[in-house]
């Protein structure tokens, strides 16, 4: 009798045995879920909105747990770090999963291995504004003027790297213009600077900018989201304005650890999914700038590489560094 076959047998009927047991008893406890953002921005108030839900829909508490720091990336490390067992989720955006890794040298995560993706929720649509007393009135305006007078034009971003800078460098990139980058230390005093008339343009979240546009403290040209912002129905994107197919919008998605048993996997891409697929859930997240746009386990892992290498090209282009 071939006893070592034998047991190979078991040992998986064994663990095929467990998964399925864990799937269907799962959560027996709290759920972390990690963010990688301080508390009360985008990603964090998101989070917490689902948290809420998977709270009520699975019978045990989800709880959101912030840990800023590396561009987001202590807290993917900790995720990818940590037990498959569904009890240490990540709640997070692009950035951490297609960015960090080609501006960070010591990054301890691959985005691409280390992670089971469960589900995406949502984009953020980001938004080219400009001061209200600005010469230009549109996308052509910019980028004409930038034309004739090329490294006239100054843009801010929150920072060498971060999602808006890198979105100016697609859009410098696909028009053909090169503008003056002014990095800030965060987008608070970015923001502040193309208000008070200081810098010349900037891309922001549609959270943020939509507000200071509608009390007439910004100008928005265009939107790099794929369609319309619904809060911001007259602007048009990029793409409408003469960039076909330009899209340059950060997303927020949920992940675990890889390895995770598929019952869990199931489990938990099944609610969200369910969530995001909700009428109130769609206002709630247009309510904070932010588009639903639902991709199951599959699609989400094959979107996220493709997303690390689209970044990749504004990265080297952008020649970003961690500061």
């Amino acid at each position: 009798m071939d006893f070592a076959g034998l047991a190979s047998r078991l040992l998986l009927a064994a663990c095929a045995l467990w998964a399925g047991a864990a799937g269907a008893q799962y959560p027996e406890k709290a759920v972390r879920m990690l963010v990688g953002f301080p508390a009360g921005q985008t990603t964090d108030v998101i989070a917490r909105m689902l948290a809420q839900e998977l709270t009520s829909d699975l019978g045990q508490t989800f709880f959101v747990e912030n840990k800023p720091g590396v561009g987001a990336g202590l807290a993917a490390e900790e995720v990818a770090r940590s037990r498959p067992d569904g009890y240490t989720l990540l709640a997070t955006s692009s950035g951490p999963l297609a960015v960090n890794g080609w501006i960070y040298k010591n990054l301890r995560y691959d985005s691409r291995s280390d992670f089971q993706p469960l589900a995406m929720i949502g984009i953020f649509p980001l938004v080219l504004v400009v001061n209200p007393a600005s010469r230009f009135n549109s996308v052509a305006d910019l980028v004409e003027y930038a034309r004739q007078h090329p490294g006239a034009v100054n843009y801010a971003s929150g920072g060498n790297g971060v999602t808006n800078h890198l979105v100016m460098e697609m859009f410098q990139q696909r028009a053909g213009v090169k503008l003056n980058h002014i990095p800030y230390k965060g987008g608070v005093a970015a923001m502040t600077d193309v208000v008070g008339g200081q810098v010349d343009v900037m891309f922001e979240v549609a959270s943020i900018a939509e507000p200071l546009v509608r009390s007439g403290k910004l100008r928005a040209l265009a939107v790099a989201s794929e369609h319309r912002v619904a809060t911001l129905a007259n602007v048009p994107t990029i793409a409408e304005s003469g960039y076909a197919g330009f899209r340059g919008d950060p997303w927020i998605g949920v992940v675990g650890p890889k390895d995770l048993p598929q019952p869990v996997v199931d489990k938990l891409a099944g609610e969200i999914v369910r969530i995001a697929r909700k009428p109130q859930w769609t206002r709630r997240m247009a309510e904070l700038g932010a588009i639903p746009q639902v991709m199951e386990p599959a699609q989400f892992g094959a979107f996220i590489g493709a997303e690390v290498e689209r970044w990749g090209e504004a990265v080297k282009a952008a020649n970003a560094k961690a500061e």
